[in-house]
């Protein structure tokens, strides 16, 4: 039998998945073997070759635009349109489905559906109406959470949740839960509704299948029961999602579920070396929680990968962008991935420094998170006190009782005196009595800093001095809660030590450390020239999280420390580890020529800790693995700074900057012979400097 033309330019385990039409069908991808051209080609050859209709095919993606693309593919294969082809995102062809049996729930056929900042807004005017001053942030997540399933915290979350839904239906809106939720209720309740679509779809195809959830899986369970044949994509080595509801189990139990379910493997790969898919083999295969494959290329070996230690984000930053600039152009060959946000503050002001275009994905620029701008909004006021922006982002920030009447009467004041806001409140809680003392005690907290800094205090001491008087970091654990916002947590926490481990390096680093000469800083690294970051030819910066399905040349994975990455939260479970390992994994395969991975024996997010190398770097294979020659560099430095403590002990005094081995940068605000009292980050120490080892840092 002449095999079909379409068949021809794929491999054979590609083409044995192609024509394995019956029944249910797992298809176990590898990193870049091509799972993308396979679904293509079994959508295609189903409508070419079996004459199957393209309105009985159903295509799952997790991405519009994976679902266009992969539509462009076929017509192009097929040189038809494929109009009629079931190809969408979950929540995509869920609201077609509910948009044609809508009769069927308490909704009308033009619904809306709601973004986070509409769900935002609904649960605000909940809590006015039933004036509560609870966190609607907070409560969207307990409502999210419910509605995947897991119980109330109290019955109160309970009854505001059916308040929530309430109101959704009064204003004839659905979010983006609800979307599956209700077209799950429908197939439940509704069996007609659920045995159409069933017998529509006799082919049904998912791509990332390690990415579906609980209700994805049931949906897919109802639409699958009547013809069987549902064909799923996916690699479990690269199920990195399990904080967005993701379950690796679907996968992992797919031949539970679907008995008779057949296996196919696409273990070869078209993108990286044979170096650097031995590294990723060997690292994933310490994984108990996978199904198990062993990636391979007929290409050459490559360059071996290799593992940079730095001192600090600084230098490692500085070594990301020399080894780029020795690369040399174009620069869009290079990938910079850290685990956590927080990580790009150094990346940037390198690479703007030294003139680097780059753009980051899928993240806020440090400089533009909240609590990084509350703060600096903070230094802003207290350096200009004719700054009625800063006022107004911080008078309520931490939260005070300072509400938007109050703030209209203050402006009303203000507006009729001449003044600026923060000048006004003295006259202004004169005139009015004691009413607003809560803005009188917001002005005197500005007043005892603005007095600090024209004392000429440094930009650390105030910044340092300012977020514990405002005990920041309670305030930033008050609005996250639960397991779900663990991480999150600890990312907002650690950008706030990243811009105070900043202002140190700054006062270090300067002859003039004012708090004036700090925001000068600060303008230089945010200021981006508009042209230049709509250049094409730049350095992609990102989470690993965000780089899932794209690749480069060159990869930078950055930050390889126990308790930065893997991540602290994962260091004491064993199913939260593997995610981390897992995504490891998913960096090393982006490469296509190199991976560089970079770790460092400080960081400012992990302030006075004493960091150790990521435990996953003993996981590599040593043969494909070179470890930069820092050994000896570091005894060389060790052995002068050794000569250097004790020659600087001597010279220490009242108010010099110090380095502690444990504790990190301080400073010494008492000496008393050979007895200091230093100032660290975690509070006041009494130390000998016969065995403290301390160095002066400037």
């Amino acid at each position: 039998m002449t095999e079909h033309p379409l068949l021809q330019d794929l491999n054979p385990e590609q083409r044995k998945a192609v024509t394995t039409i019956e029944g249910p069908v797992l298809v176990i991808a590898g990193a870049g073997s091509g799972k993308t051209r396979v679904l293509t080609y079994r959508v295609a050859y189903l409508i070419k070759a079996l004459k199957v209709s393209p309105e009985n095919i159903l295509a799952v993606t997790f991405t519009n635009k994976a679902a266009n693309e992969m539509r462009d593919r076929i017509e192009n294969l097929l040189h038809i349109n494929t109009k009629g082809l079931f190809i969408g995102t979950f929540h995509s062809i869920c609201v077609r489905i509910l948009r044609a049996n809508i009769d069927y729930l308490p909704y009308d056929k033009n619904f809306s559906i709601f973004d986070r900042d509409d769900q935002l807004r609904v649960v605000k005017k909940i809590l006015e109406e039933i004036k509560s001053r609870e966190t609607p942030k907070r409560l969207l997540r307990h409502i999210q959470r419910i509605k995947a399933g897991q119980e109330p915290e109290t019955e109160w979350h309970y009854d505001f949740y059916k308040k929530y839904q309430q109101k959704l239906l009064e204003l004839n809106a659905m979010d983006f839960d609800d979307l599956l939720i209700n077209t799950r209720k429908l197939f439940e309740e509704h069996e007609n509704v659920k045995e159409f679509y069933a017998d529509k779809f006799m082919y049904i195809h998912v791509d990332e299948y390690q990415d579906t959830n609980r209700i994805q899986y049931e949906l897919l369970r109802h639409l699958s029961s009547k013809h069987r044949n549902i064909f799923v994509v996916g690699d479990d080595d690269q199920s990195i999602y399990s904080f967005r509801g993701a379950d690796i189990r679907n996968i992992l139990h797919f031949e539970k579920d679907f008995k008779d379910a057949k296996v196919i493997r696409l273990e070869r790969n078209y993108r990286s070396t044979k170096n650097i898919l031995k590294a990723a083999t060997v690292l994933i295969a310490n994984n108990t929680m996978r199904k198990g494959k062993t990636l391979w290329t007929d290409g050459p070996s490559g360059e071996k990968l290799v593992v940079h230690e730095s001192f600090d984000e600084r230098e490692e930053a500085e070594y990301v962008a020399s080894k780029i600039e020795e690369f040399g152009r174009p620069f869009s060959n290079n990938l910079v991935l850290y685990r956590t946000n927080a990580q790009s503050r150094a990346f940037e002001e390198v690479f703007n420094k030294r003139g680097l275009p780059y753009i980051i994905v899928g993240s806020i620029k440090f400089f533009e998170r909240k609590e990084v701008k509350d703060l600096i909004a903070y230094l802003k006021l207290i350096a200009n006190p004719k700054d009625d922006i800063s006022f107004l982002r911080i008078v309520n920030t931490p939260h005070r009782g300072i509400g938007a009447k109050t703030m209209k009467t203050l402006s009303d004041y203000a507006l009729t005196e001449g003044l600026h806001l923060l000048e006004a409140i003295p006259g202004f809680v004169e005139y009015t009595g004691t009413k607003y003392l809560k803005l009188k005690r917001f002005y005197d907290l500005i007043s005892k800093y603005i007095k600090l800094n024209e004392k000429k205090e440094d930009a650390f001491s105030i910044l340092h001095d300012l977020i514990n008087t405002l005990e920041f970091a309670e305030y930033i654990k008050k609005t996250y809660s639960g397991q779900e916002a663990r991480e999150k947590l600890e990312g907002r926490l650690e950008n706030v030590n990243a811009i105070l481990g900043m202002a140190q390096e700054f006062v270090i680093n300067q002859n003039n450390p004012t708090l004036e000469h700090f925001l000068e800083h600060i303008s230089v690294q945010t200021e981006q020239d508009d042209m230049e970051m709509q250049q094409k030819d730049r350095i992609t910066i990102m989470t690993v999280h965000n780089a899932k399905g794209l690749e480069f040349d060159n990869v930078f994975i950055t930050g390889l420390e126990d308790g930065v990455f893997p991540h602290k939260s994962a260091l004491s479970a064993t199913y939260e580890l593997e995610e981390e390992r897992r995504l490891l994994h998913v960096a090393i395969t982006r490469a296509k020529k190199r991976v560089i991975m970079t770790y460092a024996r400080e960081r400012s997010i992990r302030f006075g800790e004493l960091l150790l190398p990521s435990r996953f770097i003993d996981e590599l294979p040593e043969d494909v693995v070179i470890f930069d020659s820092v050994s000896k560099r570091y005894k060389e430095q060790r052995k002068e700074t050794e000569e250097k403590e004790r020659r600087v002990q001597t010279e220490l005094h009242k108010g010099d900057y110090v380095y502690h081995p444990m504790f990190g940068r301080g400073r010494i605000l008492v000496k008393n012979g050979d007895k200091v009292k230093v100032l660290f980050m975690d509070g006041i120490k009494n130390l000998s400097l016969k065995y403290a080892k301390l160095v002066k840092s400037q």
